[in-house]
């Protein structure tokens, strides 16, 4: 007698070493997944928590001396937001590489294309609506919502009175949809001047 494998065994140790690579092999997609996911998911965070930063540095940093139009002429404001066109505007103190240009520039945050948008203009009073430095900060945000405190009361628009058209906000509010999560944002300015004509 020949010692050997028949036939059926060989089969069956097909059918077993098949199945461990169909297994194998469905774990590690699904782990390769799994990573992918994670990747995207830390990435979306880490640009979320760059937006964050830009926008709370911004408002931090703010200069509250009133805004002119592009004709020159001045609004009533010094900090001017609404919540229906989904924009906020106000001069801020951006550090800048040569001494002998103004830090203080013009800044709007505005939504378009579902996309919030950061605007830099190159001086505090711009002429030029165009001439501007455009980053988007979040992208594919379905609902924005923007807020305004002012003596224990949120507002939908800014300045809510002469008064305030002098002040800047308590706080800011920033609420947003992306990708079916909800995110609120509240911003402190760390500022209670009050500018005087």
């Amino acid at each position: 007698m020949r010692k050997g494998f028949t036939l059926i065994e060989v089969l069956v140790s097909l059918v077993i070493l098949s199945m461990i690579a169909v297994i194998s092999s469905n774990i590690l997609q699904s782990s390769l997944e799994t990573e992918f996911n994670s990747s995207e998911r830390l990435h979306s965070a880490r640009k979320l928590n760059f937006s964050s930063i830009t926008l709370r540095r911004d408002i931090r940093q703010i200069i509250n001396v009133p805004l002119r139009d592009f004709y020159g002429n001045q609004i009533k404001g010094t900090f001017i937001g609404n919540n229906i066109d989904n924009k906020i505007a106000f001069n801020t103190k951006i550090k800048s590489i040569s001494n002998e240009i103004s830090p203080i520039k013009r800044v709007e945050y505005v939504f378009e294309e579902n996309n919030l948008v950061r605007k830099q203009f190159y001086s505090s009073n711009p002429y030029d609506a165009e001439e501007f430095i455009k980053s988007v900060l979040i992208e594919e945000v379905s609902e924005i919502d923007i807020r305004f405190l002012h003596e224990k009361i949120w507002y939908q628009e800014w300045p809510v009175d002469p008064i305030t058209q002098r002040k800047i906000p308590e706080l800011i509010k920033l609420e947003f949809t992306k990708n079916n999560k909800e995110y609120t944002w509240i911003i402190e300015p760390n500022f209670d001047y009050v500018f005087k004509y």
